[in-house]
C-alpha cells in the first residue's frame, strides 16, 4: 500500500488521486472520509493535545478495516465520492493509495502502509494553500460565500492555539518514518519521482528473491 502524508493543504488529495490513474485505477482511501475528530470541540482537542495528542485516539472508525479488505481483494465503500472501491484490474501491480495525515504513526493503519510519500511543506505555505481552498469555494458559489467566510475565521481562530500545534506534532511523529520525502515540485515531477523509487525497490526485491 503506497500512502501520502502532510500537513492540510500540502498536496496529498490531488497526488493521491493522480497516482491512482497513474496506476490504472488504484482504489483511494482518505482519512478525511473516515475521521471525526474535526467534530470534536474545541476543550476536548486542548485535552488531547494536554494529554500527549496519542495517535491511537484519533478516531477514523471502519478505515483499519477497510484498508485490510482491500489488500485481500474484497470491495469496500468510498466514502469519499461514493460508489465502491476495488483494486484494479488493469494494473499490472495492484496498489492501493491511502490519503492520511497521520502516515505510520497511527496503529491499525500505519501498520499495512509498505510506501510512505511525506509532502514537504511549510506550514506557512501549506496555510496559504488551506486558506485558498475557502477563497476559492466562495468565488465559485458567490450565494454560498457568507458560509465559506464563517468556517474560514472559525479555522483561523483554532489555527493558533489548536491546530498549529497539531500540524507541528505532525510533521514530528510522521515526517521521520516516511520513506520518501518531497519537497518543492510540480505534481508531474513528484509523481516520477515515486514512480521511479517505486520501480527501483519492485526489481530490487526480484532480484532478492530466492530463486528454485
Amino acid at each position: 500500500m503506497l500512502a501520502v502524508s502532510g500537513p492540510p493543504g500540502s498536496g496529498k488529495t490531488t497526488l493521491s488521486h493522480a497516482l491512482s490513474e497513474r496506476f490504472g485505477g488504484a482504489p483511494v482511501l482518505a482519512y478525511d472520509a473516515y475521521e471525526e475528530i474535526t467534530g470534536w470541540p474545541p476543550e476536548r482537542v486542548s485535552a488531547w493535545l494536554a494529554d500527549g495528542a496519542p495517535l491511537d485516539a484519533v478516531p477514523v472508525p471502519g478505515l483499519t478495516e477497510d484498508l485490510a479488505r482491500l489488500r485481500r481483494g474484497e470491495p469496500v465503500p468510498d466514502r469519499e465520492r461514493g460508489g465502491t472501491l476495488r483494486l484494479s484490474r488493469r494494473a499490472a501491480r495492484p496498489v492501493i493509495v491511502l490519503d492520511t495525515l497521520l502516515g505510520r504513526a497511527h496503529p491499525g493503519t500505519g501498520a499495512q502502509i509498505d510506501h510512505l510519500v511525506w509532502l514537504d511543506l511549510p506550514l506557512d505555505v501549506a496555510l496559504a494553500r488551506k486558506l485558498r481552498s475557502f477563497t476559492g469555494e466562495a468565488r465559485r458559489d458567490p450565494p454560498a460565500a457568507a458560509g465559506f467566510l464563517a468556517a474560514l475565521d472559525a479555522y483561523l481562530g483554532r489555527y493558533e492555539t489548536l491546530l498549529h500545534p497539531t500540524y507541528a506534532l505532525q510533521r514530528k511523529r510522521v515526517r521521520p518514518a516516511a520513506d520518501q520525502i518531497l519537497g518543492a515540485g510540480t505534481l508531474a515531477e513528484h509523481l516520477a519521482a515515486i514512480v521511479s523509487t517505486l520501480d527501483s525497490t519492485f526489481h530490487a526485491t526480484l532480484a532478492a528473491a530466492p530463486t528454485a
